[in-house]
């Protein structure tokens, strides 16, 4: 029992991880840019921003769209040929982008 477990521990510590490519996640964002931004920040009320959301946020988003747990037309002809590395990828790249705000009050 003991050896079966080293073994699957030692199988996981050897797959191999892909760190997100931010760069290729900008290069792959191009698509979404029409109704996001080209920065992430989308002029149509009834698109969310993507400029600092956070890789999490947005890899489950894009996966859920996917997989039919989130429901969007344009969303799901956009993510059905995304890979896994693609979608870390492109949540990489958008969870880079930094905005601001300003405080009305000031």
């Amino acid at each position: 029992m003991k050896t079966r477990n080293l073994v699957f521990m030692l199988a996981i510590l050897a797959a191999p991880l892909h760190a997100a490519d931010p760069e290729n996640g900008k290069l792959l964002s191009k698509k979404c840019s029409v109704c996001h931004g080209k920065l992430g920040l989308a002029r149509d009320p009834e698109v969310p921003h993507l400029a600092g959301q956070s890789a999490l946020y947005i890899e489950k988003s894009l996966t859920d769209f996917q997989k039919g747990d989130r429901q969007d037309r344009r969303m799901t002809l956009m993510v059905k040929d995304l890979s896994k590395e693609d979608i870390k990828d492109i949540a990489a790249w958008y969870s880079t982008l930094k905005i601001t705000v300003e405080d009305p009050d000031s």
